[in-house]
């Protein structure tokens, strides 16, 4: 099992108030899920990774009170069980990420309301034992909060985005305007000293993806529903960040309002052509062409992500398909689905109407 599969055979999906991971089955052919089945309980596995070469799937446990986890666990392909292998702690409260490098040896989770990142070496078997933590509560190597006071109350940490050449992770600060780059060193983890680069004032940065070139870095932003582009470089072991002041693109339709709507995922195609976004509020996906010589984005499409609160999307390890995972509407009656939009490569649009299948609170999908 492996990221880079072409034969998918099992959906894998994270839950907000389910029992844990569930199961359905995957018709690459159709763009068809089967019945969601439990296939491992566990306290609230919001966000996966699965191991570059092991199969092994890595799941957050987003809880608080000092419980906050990650959860290692084998993965049996053709049955699609799962079998714990070890849990962790996160070092802090509500891990909403967690990454593996490409080297397999190294993981990192961030938390959100902890305001933590944490790495783990990874063993031979997958399990993960701890190797350093990073704070940046009161931490005077931190920045000062953003202008949002009811949601820049602290650092809140948002995901762990691996560099294109393995030698940094990327941690978005929504608390505080800023994405904190960590090294990898050989020793499996990162320097507990991080390179930070601003963004804007009050815009709230939330995921990372990198354009398959390497050196283009697009950047949503929680609060103010924006991306931005940044130049990326390494030079001479230093990773470098510029914010071009012209890329700011709105996720929202002009003229609609902030309130009520937060950005979410970001995605890029493989082939560097296209960007989604995704949008809680208006409820949108929009794909995005980028311009090959500048990396600009020119929006291309908007469409109803098919339910409410889309937390994640992804596309289909054939590119057929974009699922998207709909959380569902606010407690303490949600109705959460998964939507499944058909992705025409060849002219990088998707079906207006998706295939829609009910799910309890979904977080994530990962094809296994």
């Amino acid at each position: 099992m492996a990221q880079g599969q072409t034969a998918a055979r099992w959906v894998f999906l994270g839950t907000d108030n389910g029992k844990g991971i569930y199961r359905a089955r995957w018709n690459a052919a159709t763009g068809e899920l089967g019945a969601c089945e439990l296939a491992a309980e566990t306290e609230r596995p919001d966000f996966f990774a699965l191991h570059p070469r092991l199969p092994v799937l890595y799941a957050v446990n987003a809880v608080g009170a000092g419980k906050g986890a990650v959860s290692s666990f084998r993965v049996d392909v053709p049955s699609g069980t799962l079998k714990l292998i070890n849990r962790v702690s996160s070092h802090g409260d509500g891990p909403c990420a967690v990454s593996v490098d490409r080297s397999g040896k190294s993981a990192f989770v961030a938390n959100y309301t902890g305001g933590s990142m944490a790495a783990y070496w990874v063993g031979a078997t997958g399990a993960l034992t701890d190797a350093a933590t990073f704070d940046c509560r009161g931490n005077a190597l931190c920045g000062s909060l953003g202008p949002v006071k009811d949601r820049q109350d602290a650092a809140h940490l948002h995901c762990v985005t691996i560099s294109p050449h393995n030698d940094f992770v990327l941690v978005c600060n929504l608390g505080e305007d800023a994405i904190e780059v960590f090294q990898i060193t050989g020793s499996a983890h990162p320097k507990s000293e991080p390179l930070r680069f601003a963004a804007r004032a009050g815009s709230g940065p939330r995921h990372v993806a990198f354009h398959p070139n390497g050196k283009w870095l697009y950047c949503i932003h929680e609060l103010d529903c924006t991306v931005d582009l940044f130049d990326w470089s390494e030079t001479g072991g230093t990773p470098m960040m510029k914010l071009r002041e012209d890329s700011v693109m709105s996720t929202l339709v002009k003229g609609t309002p902030l309130t009520g709507n937060t950005a979410c995922e970001i995605l890029a195609s493989d082939d560097g052509r296209l960007v989604y976004t995704c949008t809680r509020g208006v409820d949108e996906i929009v794909v995005y062409r980028v311009d090959a010589a500048t990396g600009l984005l020119s929006e291309h499409q908007r469409v109803s992500s098919g339910g409410k609160i889309p937390r994640y999307m992804t596309l289909d390890p054939s590119r057929k398909w974009l699922v998207c995972c709909n959380q569902g509407a606010a407690m303490p009656n949600p109705v959460g689905n998964i939507t499944v939009f058909a992705h025409d490569a060849t002219i990088g649009k998707l079906s207006e109407t998706p295939k829609i299948y009910a799910a309890e609170t979904p977080m994530f999908a990962a094809f296994v």
